[in-house]
């Protein structure tokens, strides 16, 4: 009786205290987040931006997602956030795409790509604090660079489905 206690004990800890792994996916159209950065990063400089229609997450953010972005030096960088003016602070940031001329993977190439783009996949890792999925792809002579917070399930196909979908849709 006692040990059928504390394993149900335990099952309830670890299942409530499981981050975002019970909460239900979401979906951000990425172009209609990004709608008004977009047009303003297309003018201002010639570093296509490869972006996916939609971004998965593995749970629904807390309330309105916050979009920013611009053009930076040699490219461009476009992010979401749980909260305005996050500037990249871990507690709000959701995920940010980066685009910068010249450049090489970080990495060893690990993931096939469409059109045979290959690229550089690095799970969340977790210390102090925990660091996003990542994904880095060059594709034209841009170095491509993705982090997702809160990826869904199996976090590599999933970044790599959204690269494959936005290399085959081309410079939005």
């Amino acid at each position: 009786m006692r040990r059928s206690a504390l394993v149900l004990a335990v099952a309830l800890i670890a299942s409530a205290t499981s981050p975002v792994a019970a909460a239900p996916a979401a979906s951000i159209d990425l172009l209609k987040a990004f709608r008004v950065e977009l047009p303003k990063i297309k003018r201002a400089t010639r570093v296509p931006v490869l972006l996916p229609r939609s971004l998965l997450l593995a749970g629904s953010p807390a309330g309105r997602v916050y979009a920013s972005g611009g053009v930076q030096r040699g490219g461009w960088v476009l992010t979401l956030a749980g909260a305005p003016g996050c500037a990249s602070a871990n507690a709000c940031y959701l995920a940010s795409f980066e685009a910068r001329r010249g450049g090489g993977l970080p990495g060893r190439s690990n993931v096939r790509l469409a059109n045979g783009v290959r690229g550089f996949y690095l799970p969340i890792g977790c210390g102090a604090s925990c660091s996003p999925a990542s994904l880095w792809f060059v594709h034209g002579g841009v170095l491509n660079s993705w982090q997702v917070k809160h990826p869904p399930r199996k976090a590599r196909a999933a970044l790599v489905r959204m690269a494959n979908e936005a290399i085959r849709a081309g410079p939005r």
